[in-house]
């Protein structure tokens, strides 16, 4: 991975693909009906990452790759690959990012808004935690990111995981009433953010709900939820299996209108395994989920004894148990059409 980004510099040219004239994202490549590597190599690496937005054009990929280490907060960078030439270039650290932890980056439909999460300082306070920053787009360059104001930073929990609908109401993942993490929205109204609603036991339940993802109407909201602690009981439909014992999360889908939401499913098709997966987001189009995922060929017991040379080739392979990018098709969520625009 590259150093710092210098003021961003969009391509003069992109090479699309055209299909009876009309161009297509270039992340299109038709029907994908199980989860696949995004970009393999480049984007999805034997290193960590996690999160994921795309521009609104669809040429631009926003992700973040984390620092392997046991300290808090940990280091991650939030970065960007671009589509030129027909393929995607290697990731460059954004001119913001590379001194905290920042983390699950989502842009606002408009596409000149970066909201993300992050462990940097805020003036006045001296709590080290997590809240949601967001940062201005301006042509070709970037604002100084800024942390929204309270209510949605509430001071003494952990805030994270934004996502922004068209007319600017905040779905975020925070603790702020004790220690589960459960979802909550905020209404903008002339700038300004109201209080923070927790979203109802259709959404939230006993466990931990985090990752939150709405589309730009309104009308699909797709999260991640695990249970509590090592060994406790989580959500009935969740996947197990591999050794599994510490709470490892899942995604789920609700449909609605307004803020009113339907009893939240369990997705299926591949997109949920025995390793822990969130992070999800539609593309522009609503054609694709995007979402990281750490499976890999692991388990516990192991079905023969490992070799060093095949473990060695395991752990340097890009399903090695770190996060990874995947996607697949809408279709995979089961979804009725028209939906999530």
């Amino acid at each position: 991975m590259k150093g710092r980004l210098l003021p961003l510099a969009i391509p003069a040219f992109f090479a699309f693909a055209a299909v009876g004239g009309v161009q297509k994202a270039p992340y299109d490549v038709g029907p994908v009906l199980e989860p696949r590597l995004f970009a393999e190599g480049i984007v999805s690496t034997e290193d960590d990452e996690a999160g994921g937005t795309f521009s609104p054009d669809g040429t631009e990929f926003y992700f973040s790759k984390v620092i392997q280490s046991t300290t808090f907060p940990r280091l991650g960078l939030l970065c960007v690959s671009r589509f030129r030439g027909r393929r995607w270039t290697e990731p460059e650290v954004l001119p913001f990012s590379g001194s905290y932890l920042d983390l699950l980056p989502q842009f606002a439909p408009d596409g000149k808004t970066l909201y993300f999460t992050s462990s940097r300082p805020v003036p006045g306070s001296e709590s080290r935690t997590l809240r949601i920053f967001r940062v201005s787009r301006m042509g070709d360059r970037w604002a100084e990111p800024e942390p929204l104001p309270p209510p949605v930073n509430a001071e003494g929990s952990l805030n994270w995981g934004p996502s922004v609908t068209g007319n600017g109401t905040l779905y975020f993942a925070s603790t702020r009433e004790g220690g589960q993490s459960h979802l909550f929205r905020s209404c903008c109204t002339g700038g300004t953010f109201g209080e923070a609603e927790k979203l109802g036991p259709e959404v939230n339940s006993e466990f931990n709900e985090r990752d939150p993802y709405v589309s730009p109407d309104e009308t699909i909201l797709i999260f991640a939820s695990s249970g509590k602690n090592l060994g406790d009981e989580d959500r009935r439909e969740t996947l197990k299996g591999g050794g599994v014992l510490y709470a490892r999360a899942d995604l789920y889908v609700s449909t609605g209108e307004r803020g009113i939401w339907s009893k939240a499913r369990h997705l299926e098709h591949g997109i949920n395994s025995v390793a822990e997966e969130g992070a999800p987001c539609l593309t522009p189009d609503g054609k694709y989920l995007f979402f990281t995922s750490e499976r890999s060929p692991f388990t516990v017991p192991e079905p023969h004894r490992l070799e060093a040379g095949e473990i060695h080739r395991m752990l340097h392979s890009t399903l090695n148990g770190h996060g990874n990018i995947f996607f697949v098709s809408r279709a995979a969520l089961d979804l009725p059409e028209g939906e999530g625009r």
